[in-house]
């Protein structure tokens, strides 16, 4: 936003008080009040009003011509897939757009009906090697969960997406439920302590790895022994297996040190946590 000729006024009006020749020509203390010398109808008063309007106006041209510019640019500028993630976030179920643009018309609405209805809530944009499929992973949100938005808003934001993306453009939308983790992992915990304990902790911190992964964030193998090597009790974690299972896909493939999950996120699936004392002696 703009400053208001008031600002500029004010803004000028300090300057001129701070002005070492000014003072000594007009008898004013430097750095004085403007308003306590010089009254709304004396002549500098005024002066500094018509300047303060005359940078309003010029101030309020230069911004309407960079937004003009911009608009410009945006639509002969091939937009980057960042871009498409940001639109889709910004996408909002059961409106349309305002008449040959990308925006919606908010006025009127609160933040929280804002938000209420931009159903998607996590999105990631990425583009193929050869540059010629766009692919936009989404999900929505319900209860701190993840998972996918419904068919209907699917509908929705497919048309969105047609409408707002770049002539030429190849979109692939993936909305899909999240893929399935499963693995076996050993643990070697210290005699010490309750192994019932030990293991139920080695869930949990397995399930919030998992689960809390960021949107599209690549799980590591290495990553989750690093997790349970973290857990109070546990002397040696060691991964047997791992797996992940797309909900398009009818069997679990095996995970060779990391993978990205094809729905973007994961929820918990088979888990088997064998506990082995540690024996100090070896």
């Amino acid at each position: 936003m703009g400053r208001s000729v008031s600002e500029i006024k004010s803004e000028a009006a300090r300057e001129f008080m701070a002005n070492e020749r000014a003072a000594e020509l007009y008898g004013f203390e430097v750095g004085g009040n403007f308003a306590d010398y010089f009254g709304a109808a004396s002549v500098e008063n005024i002066l500094l009003y018509v300047w303060a309007v005359c940078a309003w106006t010029v101030e309020k041209l230069v911004n309407k011509h960079r937004e003009e510019v911009t608009e410009e640019l945006e639509q002969l500028v091939a937009h980057r897939p960042k871009w498409y993630r940001d639109k889709v976030l910004a996408f909002m179920a059961d409106k349309e757009l305002i008449e040959d643009t990308d925006r919606y018309d908010t006025e009127g609405m609160t933040e929280s009906e804002i938000e209420a209805a931009r159903v998607v809530k996590h999105a990631v944009a990425t583009e193929s090697k050869d540059a010629s499929l766009l692919t936009i992973k989404v999900a929505g949100e319900s209860g701190g969960k993840r998972g996918p938005v419904s068919q209907i808003y699917e509908e929705q934001l497919k048309a969105y997406i047609s409408e707002i993306k770049d002539a030429g453009v190849r979109v692939a939308l993936v909305n899909m439920a999240a893929d399935t983790f499963g693995c076996t992992v050993d643990i070697y915990y210290n005699a010490l302590l309750q192994p019932g304990v030990v293991k139920a902790s080695c869930e949990a911190a397995i399930t919030d790895y998992i689960e809390n992964l960021p949107f599209n964030g690549e799980y590591t193998n290495m990553a989750l022994v690093d997790r349970l090597q973290g857990v109070e009790g546990v002397k040696i974690a060691e991964l047997r297996s791992s797996s992940a299972q797309a909900a398009n896909e009818s069997t679990p493939t095996a995970i060779n040190a990391r993978l990205t999950p094809a729905a973007g996120y994961f929820k918990r699936g088979g888990i088997t946590v064998n506990m082995i004392a540690y024996d100090e002696q070896g």
